[in-house]
Order: C-alpha cells, then structure tokens, then sequence
C-alpha cells in the first residue's frame, strides 16, 4: 500500500481493488480524516488543514495492514 500525492497538498490517493465497505468505517474513523473518495481503482483521503500526514498515515497503514 503506498499514498500517493496529489495536486492537493491536503489529499493523497490509494490504488487499491478492494471493497470500499471494508474500509470506509476503518478510514472515516481517523483522527484528522475530512473526508474518504472511493473511485474506480483508487481511494482519496483528504485531512483537516491543521493536522499532518504523518500522524494520519500511520493509522491508515494499520488498517490496511490488517487485511
């Protein structure tokens, strides 16, 4: 699993092919998540302005690791 930059410094993007209901829960979830994109192929997370990435994407590689 690796997040990808996009042109907004406040989303990265996830290609993945799994079912979006196993995750969006998981993901919503985190501590400075605004908000989750499923589209095909890929998903979105975009966070709070005032939160980092680092303390985010530690728990998002929890969840996926999990699976």
């Amino acid at each position: 699993m690796e997040l990808i930059d996009t042109p907004n410094p406040n989303a990265k993007k996830i290609v993945t092919d799994l079912n979006e209901s196993i995750l969006l829960n998981d993901l919503n979830n985190i501590d400075g998540v605004s908000s989750v994109f499923f589209g095909p192929g890929f998903i979105t997370i975009s966070k709070l302005e005032d939160k980092e990435w680092e303390s985010i994407t530690q728990e998002i590689n929890n969840i996926f690791d999990k699976l």
